[in-house]
């Protein structure tokens, strides 16, 4: 085995435990092996990995990830020594061709920063039914983006319906899903995400499916604005100009050198 030294970077976007390497030092085939390693409760453990170059992120699954991003420009204010209250940065993520727009803003906290994001367009929405059992029909929300597909369901969590939707997503050949259970009374809101290659994960805030329940939200409830809670915080999320904006907390938590053999 060959053990890599690697820098990295730990951050918490509302609950959504990220991790982000450097890149340049990294081999792409290995991208996949160190994400599981890293995840792990032995390792650094997080929810989700990604690489960075100095404006380009890369999720470990190819996927778009809006905390992540977010976490990418919050990291990009701390180390920033012409950071003062508030700055506008520009990155690329995968899973989305256009250059994003990201305002962080500073805190009372030197370590915690509030991120807002310009989210990508969704491709579509709309109702889809699905047969759970004979006889056993639901509709669902599907927003479809470019990286990812999320189904909103108002639904407390049930695993038949991950696996239905799991079957229905293979069929349709999406590489990375998320099933949002959402309580519209509550706006509550319980993430689950797949990406293609890695196990299902619960997460504790998922930045694009509160986008697409910015979306539901627009569409089904004529709603603009809403702070949707999550087990890990909140992340708020606005409708103007026909675009949709995720907004809330990012801590820098730790940073340093991970040991990883391959």
């Amino acid at each position: 085995m060959d053990l890599k030294q690697l820098k990295f970077v730990k951050i918490n976007p509302a609950g959504n435990i990220t991790l982000l390497y450097d890149i340049r030092n990294i081999n792409k085939d290995d991208i996949q092996k160190i994400s599981k390693i890293s995840m792990g409760n032995l390792n650094l453990y997080a929810e989700q990995v990604g690489f960075i170059n100095d404006t380009h992120l890369q999720m470990m699954g190819g996927e778009f990830c809006g905390n992540a991003c977010r976490s990418f420009a919050a990291y990009l204010a701390f180390c920033d020594i012409n950071f003062q209250r508030e700055k506008n940065y520009k990155i690329t993520c995968s899973g989305e061709d256009l250059e994003l727009n990201i305002d962080v803003r500073s805190s009372k906290i030197a370590n915690v920063f509030f991120s807002k994001i310009k989210m990508p367009k969704n491709i579509s929405i709309q109702t889809v039914k699905l047969e759970l059992q004979k006889s056993e029909i639901i509709e669902i929300c599907e927003v479809i983006f470019q990286g990812i597909v999320h189904f909103i369901i108002e639904l407390n969590t049930d695993k038949k319906v991950i696996n239905r939707i799991r079957d229905y997503c293979e069929k349709k050949k999406y590489s990375a899903f998320g099933v949002m259970f959402f309580n519209y009374k509550t706006m509550h809101m319980k993430p689950y995400v797949e990406v293609q290659g890695f196990n299902g994960v619960w997460e504790n805030s998922c930045g694009s499916g509160t986008t697409a329940v910015g979306y539901y939200l627009k569409k089904y409830k004529n709603i603009d604005f809403a702070k949707i809670i999550q087990p890990g915080g909140w992340l708020e999320v606005s409708y103007e100009n026909n675009e949709v904006f995720i907004d809330g907390p990012v801590e820098i938590v730790a940073e340093g050198t991970s040991y990883i053999n391959i």
